[in-house]
């Protein structure tokens, strides 16, 4: 609590990213643990992503994400809910540039959309 009394919340899994999402609906691999799980990915940023799969890995755990098209990044798991798990790229700098210019690609050929929050 501030010293006004009111609350400070701060945003949780996906919310926390605060570079442009683009929606995306993108098939891919999660590797965990020497096991390859298929995820959909949902939405994209320069870093990170939101992943749909059947059973998430738990919130802290680092694994691979390949992504169709554009290759695999090291990641960790940031939330992790009912079919779904937001995740941050561990290292975003090294691919931010070629995964934000392939992602323009993307949009381009009508694959993604940028992601509007709020009405």
């Amino acid at each position: 609590m501030s010293a006004t009394g009111t609350r400070t919340v701060e945003p949780s899994g996906a919310e926390r990213r605060r570079e442009q999402r683009y929606e995306v609906n993108i098939k891919g691999d999660l590797g965990v643990d020497g096991e390859i799980l298929p995820v959909i990915i949902g939405d994209l940023s320069g870093s990170g992503a939101l992943l749909v799969l059947d059973s998430p890995p738990e919130e802290g755990v680092i694994a691979d994400l390949w992504i169709t098209g554009f290759g695999d990044l090291e990641i960790k798991v940031m939330f992790s809910g009912d079919g779904v798990c937001g995740v941050m790229f561990t290292h975003p700098a090294e691919h931010r540039d070629r995964l934000l210019k392939w992602l323009t690609q993307q949009m381009a050929d009508g694959q993604a959309t940028e992601r509007r929050d709020g009405p």
